[in-house]
């Protein structure tokens, strides 16, 4: 019987030490992105920059408008609209979103979704001059790829102002959670490659 419990107390201190390690390993390289208002008092232009604070590279970033977030996990109750895709962001890197104008009162949210190395999904709010960080996906899935023809999400360099009309607007009803997910981790936990891709993205 002693023998048992020293088995079952061995293998439990394995899978322990396992699990803080795979922790570990995913803190080394997580990024944060967090928005940066910048006022141009140093002789620059005001504007926009998202800066990365966290510790790996920010890949696959999508820069969203939402009419208001609550800056809580999911897209429950939340239009979002104007998708663009921005190049990677280095472990503190720095990278203007001059689509947004030198305006700091947008009069609406913004929100960031990008995947770490390993392609899991981490997602920023923004919005009343306060900014959280979620793990998992808790903006909507835009296929970054084209989709029938057309694609959803502009580029970052094809951006001009937001002048015109509001693209790919998408609301409440277009965000679906993995059944298996806990909803801590949004739509979807993992990017994986692009075997995973939108198939039943409607904009509103």
């Amino acid at each position: 019987m002693l023998a048992l419990l020293i088995s079952v107390l061995a293998a439990l201190v394995s899978l322990g030490s396992l699990i803080l390690a795979y922790a570990s390993s995913r803190r080394a390289h997580m990024p944060v992105l967090q928005f940066m208002w910048e006022s141009g008092q140093g002789g620059g232009e005001p504007r926009w920059s998202l800066v990365n604070v966290g510790t790996g590279p920010a890949t696959n970033i999508v820069v969203a408008q939402a009419v208001r977030t609550g800056l809580t996990r999911g897209a429950d109750r939340e239009r979002w609209f104007n998708p663009v895709l921005i190049p990677s962001i280095p472990a503190g890197g720095k990278l203007a979103l001059t689509w947004l104008g030198g305006t700091m009162g947008l009069n609406c949210g913004l929100g960031a979704s990008y995947t770490d190395v390993e392609r899991y999904f981490y997602t920023t709010k923004c919005g009343d001059d306060v900014s959280m960080f979620f793990v998992g996906l808790h903006l909507p899935r835009w296929p970054l790829l084209t989709l029938r023809g057309r694609k959803a999400v502009k580029t970052w360099w094809g951006v001009e102002d937001l002048s015109g009309p509001q693209w790919s607007a998408v609301a409440e009803g277009a965000a679906r959670r993995r059944w298996w997910l806990l909803p801590r981790f949004g739509v979807c936990r993992r990017l994986g490659g692009w075997a995973d891709p939108v198939r039943s993205y409607v904009p509103s």
